[in-house]
């Protein structure tokens, strides 16, 4: 009997955290595959498509940089930094914890079919926040993700 109950538990517990994950209102990552490129494609793809949404090339790195030498950085996965800065002072001003997501930033990872591109959603962190105003300016950053995320792909 008690095995029993024990399963019923459970079963409900995973069946709770499977309609708890199916009602989140946002996806916590924005994704984009490159098929066919290499990194260098695209890294001038992303780069393309954060100039042409008005945003600034900030930098890019390997995952690993200044935590290994230099010559063993891991080449297949680069993180690449981006901003608006007159968003970005206006996201801090309506809340400073906003610092968590500057600059903008999106991974690139080489696989063996292409480049896969991956990013925060900033939606989805806003809503800890639990600020409507800055929810309201990361539903407008989401947006451009995906506009960046999509031309990149292209």
């Amino acid at each position: 009997m008690r095995i029993v109950l024990l399963r019923f538990i459970w079963l409900t517990l995973i069946l709770w955290a499977g309609l708890v994950r199916a009602a989140d209102p946002e996806p916590m990552i924005l994704t984009a595959t490159l098929p066919g490129k290499s990194m260098d494609q695209a890294m001038a793809a992303l780069n393309q498509a954060v100039t042409s949404h008005n945003y600034t090339f900030v930098r890019q790195q390997a995952i690993d940089s200044r935590l290994v030498p230099y010559a063993q950085e891991v080449r297949s996965v680069r993180l690449f930094y981006f901003c608006n800065f007159a968003r970005m002072d206006k996201a801090l001003r309506l809340d400073a914890r906003a610092a968590q997501m500057m600059p903008c930033r999106i991974t690139l990872v080489e696989t063996p079919s292409g480049v896969d591109l991956m990013a925060v959603n900033p939606a989805w962190v806003s809503l800890t926040m639990h600020n409507p105003a800055l929810h309201e300016e990361c539903l407008s950053l989401k947006q451009d993700y995906l506009a960046i995320l999509e031309e990149a792909s292209l």
